[in-house]
């Protein structure tokens, strides 16, 4: 089994032609999967989105409505830029490192 390394390396999770299944049927190709760390990532994502948006309106028409404040400064501006940087990096350094997990059973 190859694991998945990064869009570089241009590998994933394989399973290889002619394994034989539990059901006794024999895989005629190889069979390629989506990267495990994407698909977490994903669904992290939106989870968290959606969640965000159900609170977003639960709290929208009462006493402690949710209110972004406007950002001032230039330095205001650049620290966002910054922390949504470091936020995309975060993420893209989980997935590298979901690559080094064993999944060998």
């Amino acid at each position: 089994m190859n694991i998945y390394m990064g869009w570089v390396l241009r590998t994933s999770v394989t399973v290889p032609a002619g394994t034989v299944l539990e059901s006794g049927v024999v895989l005629p190709r190889d069979l390629t999967g989506c990267p495990a760390g994407f698909a977490l990532t994903a669904m992290q994502q939106i989870i968290s989105f959606i969640v965000f948006i159900i609170f977003f309106s639960s709290v929208y028409f009462t006493p402690y409505r949710y209110i972004p404040r406007k950002l001032n400064s230039t330095f205001e501006i650049c620290c966002m830029m910054i922390f949504g940087c470091v936020f995309a990096l975060n993420i893209a350094l989980n997935n590298f490192s979901l690559g080094y997990i064993s999944i060998a059973v």
